[in-house]
Parts: structure tokens; C-alpha cells; sequence
């Protein structure tokens, strides 16, 4: 009897640990929930649903029920930030699109709401049916109580009585678990009857010493089974098994009263090593977890942080969007919290994570707007280059659009949608324009080659010029040669350095003509006057310059004049006077001259 006592008890331990092995979940259970597919928290939901004991998947349920609203809040702020920068040109009232929203459900949701609700209908029935087998128990332990009262009112032998006994311990065990409010009362009441069925049928000595001795071998299988769980990695698991032991601990019968104390004391002892140990593993859980909140918490900055300062473009935007999902995904890297902290800190993230995304699409409905009136601008903009597109006015209309492209540039964002196609267009005018006037230049190109070989001929003829005995015929053959120059026309741009090796030189051999500084003076600015010709920006910077210096020298002659108003009619201050009418007619001729010079200019 006693070797099959100690049988069921084995088998019933056996049960208990494979359901607590199966029921513990792993290190890697949340991030392998964490990893999965939105339509496959739905699924596994399904799975687990089907599980006869819904008790045992409750937790992983919850936490899938969490990981599913976090995905899906994902994916719909995903949906609504595409919608936003794409700025879709559409006349729909806002106010409409969120009516819209509220009134319909997201079909992965109406799922998730079908499969949770299968779920809580099991777990509740499970429930109901826990309850009232727990009351059940609850009424045969206390029949089996009044039954071992009534043995002591027996007049049957002992050996019967006792055996009818264990039969009433065994079925005791055998009876599951009782409402929790009652459990202690009625152990306390059992213990209490067996102490009295002991008092009442005085065993003999060798029958009571037998019943101690299997107690005995009982706990001491107990202790040691506590012991073993030292060794034991699931706190989880080391913590319901010794539940488990301690409640069969109590349905065992006693021992010799000289061994009671010393062996509940060891049994005690390696109690309370294995609940510090557990004690001891989640207070580093939650110094680990305190450590996690202060990052969460920091991050959390960071990214309310990121929109701290006004951004006005929609390259900002994307670098600190990019930013934004870099830091959630460093919070979600950093781990899971206990259930309640971890609630908190999700909280945290989706109140900044909404802060964030509320003024980006602010943001974008605002661009919106403005999109409108620079697409207005961009318009103008295309239609006055189609006007353009065909001039043959080179260089005035290339500038002309060359400014109008600038201002594409600065006419602010428009959503790609609604400007591509105007783009399109204004691209395409610029380009008419450009290639033409790029074919029209590679045409003049090769007439202008012509153009330079002329003039390499003339210049060696330049060279091979010696001056005769006839000053008068010397320079009109250098005039001519300078007038031939002129007929010849325009050269390529990178061979204008031809014109200044002419020049030069036509310079030159008027110097060696011996003429008077002032003509020779005249001569050469009129050769440099032939040189830039056709190159309007150097005519009009020299006429500039020519201008600025007559009235630089109005200005002197006007101080000079003022300066002799105050000199008195003396012979002290008479060669000083005479230096500044000098200083006065030197400045005027030099007007003189410059005056010249812009004639010529102007003559071309």
C-alpha cells in the first residue's frame, strides 16, 4: 500500500512539473511574438485558444493582445503620414475623411476583436467549470473529515480501521484543489482529525512506528526534491514546484515527534534559500528594469527633442523622420519592462511618438496650402518660358530664362503630383530654346574658324611689316591693316587671345613710326577699341571707367577752385596759386582727353 501511495504521488508531481514546463514560457517567447506578422498575432491567438487549460496561455494571450494594438497603430500612422506627403490634390472636406475614419473599423481588427472574444468566452467558461469542481472538492474533503471523525465511533478491529484510514488519506490527496478562502480552515481541520484518529486508536508501537517511518521517507523525498530545484533556471518553474511541494508536504502524515522539528526546520530552511533566490533574482530584475526606464525615459527626450525648433522644409522633415525611427527603434532594442512599467513606458512612447507625427502632418497640411499658391507661381513661370522657347535673341533670352529657372528654384515646395507635369513642360521649353541656340553657336563655330585663319594670315603679315622713308603711307598701311582686321569678323572664344597678340603689335609698329605721344596715344587707344568689339560687357565696363574718372578730376578741379577762394591777393601766396591753376589745367586737359576716348568708344 505504501509503494503504491508513493506511485500516484510521483505521477501527480511528473504531471505537475510537465505542465509547469509547458506553461512557462521561454526567454525568447516575447521576442518571437514580438517578431511576428500582424496577421499572425491573430493566428497564434487562434492556436493557443484551443489550449484545454486557457489559464495556462492567458499571459502570452495578453501580450499578443498588446503586440497586435502596437503594429497596428504602426501601420495606421504609416498609412495617414503616406497620405500626408503625398499631398494627393483632392477637394474632400478633412472633416468628412475623419467621420469616415471613426465610423469604420480596421478588418485586422474586427479579426483580432473575433478571435480575443473566442478566447475570454472559453477562459470564462473554464472558469465556471474550475469553480464549481473546486466546490465539489471542497465537499468531499469535508465529507472525508467527518468520515475520519466517525472512525473513532467504530467498534471494528484496528488493523480494519486503520486500513479504511489511509484509504480516506489517500482519497484526500487524490482530491483536487478548493476555493483558496477555504483552504487553510480546512487543512487546519483535517490535521487536527488525524491527530485525534491517532489519539483514539493508540496504535502499537510497530504499526505506528511503520506509518512514521513511510511519512518520514515521504518528506525527506520532498526536501530533497526542494533541494534539486536549486539547480533549477526557471524562477517560474522553481517557484510553483515548491508550491506544490509544500502543499503535499501538508497532506503527508507525521513523523516521530523527536524528528518533527528538525526535519520542518530543513524543509523551512531550503524554503526560504530558494525564495531569496527568486527575491534576490527580481531585485536585479528591477535595478535591470530602473536602468531600462532612465534610457526609455532619455530617448523618449530625444525625440520630443527633434521638434523643438521650427523646420520649414520637407528635407528637414525627412532627416529628423529618419532620426525619429532610428531612437524607437534603440527604446524597443532596449527590452521589455515588468507588465506594469512596461504599460507606463509604451505609454510614454506613443504620447511623443504622437506629438512627433501630429506636427509633421501639421506640417504637410500647412505645405499643402502653400502648395496651391506656388503652383500659381510655377504656372507663370512655365507659360512666360513657352513664350520664349523660339526667340532667336541668344544671349537677352538665355538670360531670360536662365532667371526664370531661379525662380523655379525659389518658388517653394508643391507636392510631386500636382507639379511634375508643369515641370515637364517648363523643362521642356528651356530645352527648345538651348539646343537651338547651341546648334546655332556650333554653326557660327565653324564660320569663326574661317574667321581665325584670315586673321593668322594677316598677323604674319603684321610681322613681316618694315617702316619706310613715308611716315604718311607707314600709317595708313597700319590703319589698313587695322581696318582689315575689323572686316574680318568674330573668331572662336577661345582663340581671342589672337586679337590681344595684334593689337599688340600694330601698337608697336606705330611706336616705331616715331609719331608724337599724343597721336600715337590716339592710335593705340583706338586699336584697343577695335579689340573689344563685340564684347559688349567690355565696352560698357570701359565707358564706366572713363566716366568715373572725368568726374573724379570735376571733383578735383572743384576743390582746387575752392581752395584758391581762399588764398589772398599777395605775392606770399602767388606761387602757390599758380601751382593749383597748373594743377587746374592739367586735370582739365585730361577731361579733354578722356572726352576723346569715349568718342571713339562710342563711334566703335
Amino acid at each position: 500500500m505504501q509503494s503504491n501511495i508513493r506511485n500516484v504521488n510521483e505521477k501527480k508531481e511528473k504531471e505537475f512539473i510537465e505542465e509547469v514546463v509547458i506553461t512557462t514560457p521561454s526567454q525568447d517567447s516575447t521576442a518571437n511574438n514580438t517578431d511576428l506578422e500582424i496577421e499572425q498575432v491573430i493566428e497564434k491567438i487562434d492556436l493557443l485558444s484551443q489550449n484545454e487549460n486557457p489559464y495556462l496561455v492567458s499571459k502570452e494571450i495578453e501580450e499578443l493582445k498588446s503586440i497586435f494594438y502596437i503594429k497596428l497603430k504602426e501601420k495606421t500612422k504609416t498609412q495617414e503620414i503616406i497620405i500626408l506627403e503625398d499631398i494627393p490634390n483632392t477637394d474632400q472636406d478633412e472633416s468628412s475623411e475623419e467621420e469616415s475614419k471613426e465610423n469604420s473599423l480596421d478588418p485586422l481588427e474586427i479579426n483580432f476583436k473575433t478571435s480575443y472574444g473566442k478566447f475570454k468566452k472559453v477562459k470564462f467558461e473554464y472558469r465556471k467549470k474550475r469553480d464549481r469542481q473546486e466546490l465539489d472538492n471542497l465537499k468531499t474533503k469535508q465529507q472525508i473529515i467527518a468520515d475520519i471523525d466517525k472512525l473513532t465511533q467504530e467498534d471494528e478491529s484496528i488493523k480494519k480501521t486503520f486500513e479504511h484510514f489511509k484509504i480516506l488519506q489517500e482519497q484526500w490527496k487524490n482530491t483536487g484543489h478548493v476555493p483558496q478562502n477555504e483552504n487553510n480552515n480546512l487543512w487546519q481541520s483535517y490535521h487536527h482529525h488525524v491527530e485525534l484518529f491517532y489519539d483514539y486508536i493508540k496504535l502499537n508501537n510497530d504499526l505506528r512506528d511503520l506509518d512514521f517511518t513511510r511519512n518520514l521517507e515521504e518528506k525527506i523525498a520532498i526536501y530533497e526534491k526542494a533541494e534539486a530545484l536549486l539547480n533549477e533556471k526557471s524562477f517560474n518553474k522553481m517557484h510553483n514546484t515548491l508550491q506544490e511541494l509544500h502543499e503535499h508536504w501538508k497532506n503527508v502524515g507525521p513523523v516521530k515527534r523527536e524528528l518533527r522539528e528538525e526535519l520542518w526546520k530543513r524543509f523551512q530552511n531550503i524554503s526560504k534559500t530558494l525564495n531569496k533566490k527568486r527575491n534576490d533574482y527580481f531585485l536585479k530584475e528591477k535595478e535591470k528594469d530602473q536602468n531600462k526606464i532612465i534610457k526609455k525615459e532619455e530617448i523618449c527626450k530625444k525625440i520630443n527633442a527633434l521638434t523643438s525648433e521650427v523646420l520649414t522644409t520637407h528635407k528637414e522633415w525627412e532627416i529628423i523622420t529618419n532620426k525619429c525611427s532610428e531612437l524607437e527603434k534603440e527604446w524597443k532594442d532596449i527590452g521589455r519592462l515588468n507588465k506594469t512599467e512596461n504599460s507606463i513606458a509604451w505609454k510614454s512612447l506613443r504620447t511623443v511618438l504622437n506629438s512627433f507625427y501630429d506636427k509633421k502632418n501639421t506640417y504637410y497640411k500647412q505645405k499643402k496650402e502653400e502648395g496651391k499658391s506656388v503652383l500659381k507661381v510655377k504656372i507663370s513661370i512655365c507659360e512666360k518660358s513657352e513664350e520664349l522657347q523660339k526667340s532667336t535673341d541668344w544671349q537677352v533670352t538665355g538670360n531670360q530664362l536662365i532667371t526664370l529657372q531661379n525662380d523655379w528654384k525659389n518658388a517653394g515646395f508643391s507636392s510631386a503630383d500636382q507639379s511634375n507635369k508643369i515641370w515637364k513642360r517648363f523643362k521642356a521649353a528651356c530645352d527648345t530654346f538651348f539646343n537651338a541656340r547651341k546648334a546655332h553657336y556650333k554653326a557660327m563655330d565653324k564660320e569663326k574658324e574661317g574667321a581665325l585663319k584670315e586673321k593668322k594670315e594677316l598677323l604674319l603679315t603684321l610681322k613681316e611689316f618694315k617702316a619706310s622713308s613715308n611716315s604718311k603711307d607707314d600709317i595708313k598701311q597700319l590703319k589698313e591693316f587695322s581696318n582689315q582686321w575689323k572686316k574680318i569678323g568674330h573668331i572662336p572664344r577661345d582663340k581671342m587671345k589672337i586679337n590681344d597678340e595684334f593689337f599688340d603689335l600694330i601698337n608697336a609698329k606705330f611706336e616705331e613710326l616715331g609719331l608724337s605721344k599724343k597721336v600715337l596715344a590716339e592710335e593705340q587707344y583706338k586699336n584697343k577699341v577695335s579689340s573689344i568689339k563685340g564684347n559688349d560687357k567690355a565696352i560698357s565696363s570701359e565707358k564706366q571707367f572713363l566716366r568715373l574718372k572725368i568726374d573724379s578730376l570735376k571733383k578735383e578741379i572743384s576743390q582746387y577752385e575752392n581752395n584758391i577762394s581762399f588764398f589772398g591777393k599777395n605775392k606770399g601766396t602767388e606761387p602757390l596759386r599758380n601751382q593749383v591753376e597748373k594743377q587746374i589745367a592739367k586735370a582739365n586737359t585730361e577731361i579733354e582727353t578722356l572726352k576723346q576716348k569715349l568718342q571713339i568708344l562710342n563711334k566703335g
